[in-house]
């Protein structure tokens, strides 16, 4: 009998220690497979930020090129005489009023509201 139990303290040794190797490589497996994840999640915030760096450098290279036009003597030739009013030596500048502004004497310009044969009678009366 005592042969026997000697056994079976040996077999139950060897399960505790089978269970523990088990649990240890359960808690590793499960250990990477949450790193993995990470890493993945990493790579596409990575991804992510590389489609922003693109987008940001494409609307950093449009300003560029805006800048470059804007710098030039012909858009601050066009800029002084659309609004500034300015003109070269020579040169005349008309300004139209533009419609529905008031004329001189205050009143409207609603020469579109009245018909044409009525303008007509009042300029021959």
């Amino acid at each position: 009998m005592q042969a026997g139990n000697r056994y079976n303290n040996k077999a139950d040794e060897k399960g505790w220690i089978k269970g523990i190797i088990l649990i240890i490589a359960w808690i590793l497996i499960f250990s990477m497979i949450r790193d993995l994840s990470k890493v993945k999640k990493g790579y596409l915030r990575i991804e992510d930020s590389k489609k922003r760096l693109e987008a940001e450098e494409m609307k950093n290279s449009e300003l560029k090129e805006k800048l470059s036009l804007v710098m030039t003597d012909e858009y601050k030739e066009r800029l002084i005489r659309e609004q500034l009013n300015m003109q070269k030596i020579g040169e005349v500048v008309a300004v139209l009023p533009k419609e529905g502004v008031t004329m001189e004497n205050g009143e409207e310009n609603t020469e579109s509201s009245i018909p044409n044969w009525k303008q007509w009678w009042l300029l021959l009366k």
